[in-house]
């Protein structure tokens, strides 16, 4: 009787540590590496990444200094929002970003999903300015119809350094996907 309830306990151990296992390997997350000019993919979209220039100063399009006045400042939650700066506290490193959906569904992509990292691994996030149609905001991406978009970073600008994009998927955009993907885009 002991014996046979020994048997038990321990198949139970082992099969709760093999789901568990299963699950662990299941959820983690791939990283991919990219130079400069080549394609990446992250799950089912395909990205071409290209430095474009640096800005030391991006105007804002009418519709967003309209937007601006009347939402963030006297829409139903004022204050909650705050207004992009056209002038960067360093410059703007801007990035064209060329986007295909090779999937069956509509992806969703956001400005959200790129950082820029620098050889310390520096972390910088995407910034909106509202200059035009052609700046990243949230865009749903429709199979096997690419688009071409760009965004910006606010960094304190280095001829030498090394600069690498991160697309890192999260709740906002490209959730299905397990993998995120480093692109070198400057001095690589």
């Amino acid at each position: 009787m002991v014996g046979f309830a020994t048997v038990i306990a321990i198949g139970i151990v082992i099969g709760s540590i093999s789901v568990s296992m299963i699950i662990f390997w299941d959820s983690q997350t791939i990283s991919k590496f990219s130079e400069y000019g080549d394609e990446i993919k992250v799950g089912n979209v395909k990205f071409d990444v290209q430095y474009v220039t640096n800005y030391e100063f991006l105007e804002k399009d009418k519709a967003q200094q309209e937007f601006q006045e009347l939402y963030i400042e006297t829409g139903p939650n004022p204050g909650l929002l705050s207004k992009s700066s056209e002038i960067p506290e360093g410059v703007y490193f801007q990035i064209q970003i060329t986007a295909n959906n090779t999937g069956n569904e509509t992806v969703e992509l956001t400005g959200g999903q790129f950082f820029l990292y620098d050889i310390n691994n520096k972390k910088h996030g995407a910034k909106f300015i509202g200059y035009g149609e052609s700046e990243l905001t949230v865009l749903e991406l429709e199979p096997n119809n690419p688009i071409t978009v760009t965004t910006q970073f606010d960094i304190q600008y280095d001829d030498e350094m090394r600069y690498t994009v991160g697309i890192i998927p999260d709740r906002y955009g490209l959730q299905d996907s397990q993998e995120m993907a480093f692109i070198c885009v400057k001095n690589c």
